[in-house]
């Protein structure tokens, strides 16, 4: 009777490792099924930026370019809110299935770590980078009526005050470039916080403030109608919109560039299979034709660097930031 007892509850618990088991190789097939198949239904870009913003643009034009290359739906979900937080969160809280992608930028990843902001996510754990998207420089501008017509004049004319220069900023990327130039140049620029380019114009137009950074598309009209004037873009080239406004670096300072960027994170669970699916379609996308023309007519750029240089450039911005922020007087 005790033998029997004995085989019985071995072939008890052969007939459970066998289910077990088989429960495990039907799960490993049916994740290989899916990862083979993906991408079998839409997928979902989250972008932490308001509809009708530049960018919202942008990333509708990348959704479109991406959806015939992967022969599915992709649609835009605007989470805007927070400084990125909402949008982070919500990409976060979704599958790591590679069918929820985030539009990542410097505002939700390098400048809230650098100025050690408690967030509710980890923008380089709970996420990775499946490709670049774009980079945009930004342009210096001043009243018309403004003596300063190039970096030197305003050299000069900030040594010369007794009170600093003024300098309009609607984020904190254009608050530290602007202080890593004063620094580089040994000046004092007091910045004048705004919620929006749209609201620093009419200071600028004004002669309300002194100088401005900002968007260089979104300059383009008032410079033509003569109301401010450029004097130096942050790239690392010239604007392709402004070929006759000298660079930053080429006008004294070859150390200095800025560009804001965007990447596309996926969730860093995703499967590597389905990853590499989507690096490789964001690939295309940037190598194609359509795509890069819409962003170079809007004065942006494709992001082609491959993901090991976007890696290294992100961590020395936090690496710079960390320095800058650390250098300055905190912030009321």
């Amino acid at each position: 009777m005790h033998g029997t007892f004995i085989a019985t509850r071995r072939y008890i618990c052969v007939l459970a490792f066998s289910a077990a088991a088989s429960a495990v190789l039907l799960g490993s097939a049916g994740a290989r099924a899916q990862e083979a198949g993906f991408p079998d239904r839409p997928l979902k870009i989250i972008l932490m930026f308001p509809a009708g913003n530049g960018l919202d643009t942008s990333t509708r034009n990348f959704a479109d370019a991406l959806s015939k290359d992967l022969k599915q739906p992709v649609v835009v979900e605007n989470r805007p809110g927070a400084n990125g937080t909402i949008a982070f969160s919500a990409a976060r809280m979704a599958p790591a299935d590679g069918y929820t992608l985030l539009v990542g930028s410097s505002s939700g990843m390098t400048i809230p770590i650098a100025f050690g902001r408690s967030l509710p996510y980890d923008p380089f754990k709970d996420f990775k980078i499946v490709g670049g998207m774009l980079r945009a420089q930004a342009i210096l501008t001043v009243p018309a009526d403004s003596r300063i017509t190039s970096m030197r004049d305003l050299v000069e004319v900030a040594k010369a005050r007794p009170d600093p220069i003024t300098i309009g900023t609607y984020s904190d990327g254009y608050y530290l470039t602007s202080q890593r130039l004063a620094k580089m140049a040994g000046i004092r620029l007091q910045n004048v916080p705004y919620k929006g380019y749209p609201t620093v114009l009419p200071d600028l137009v004004a002669g309300r403030i002194d100088m401005a950074y900002g968007d260089a598309t979104a300059t383009q009209e008032l410079i033509k109608t003569g109301k401010i004037r450029p004097v130096a873009v942050t790239g690392t080239s010239r604007h392709v919109n402004y070929p006759d406004v000298p660079t930053v670096a080429e006008s004294g300072f070859p150390d200095f560039s800025y560009y804001s960027w965007d990447v596309f994170l996926v969730r860093s669970e995703t499967p590597a299979p389905i990853t590499e699916k989507l690096k490789a379609a964001v690939r295309r996308v940037l190598n194609g034709r359509d795509y890069p023309a819409s962003l170079r007519a809007n004065g942006s750029e494709p992001m082609l660097d491959d993901l090991p240089a976007i890696q290294r450039m992100i961590a020395e911005e936090v690496t710079l930031y960390k320095s800058l922020i650390a250098s300055l007087p905190k912030r009321e």
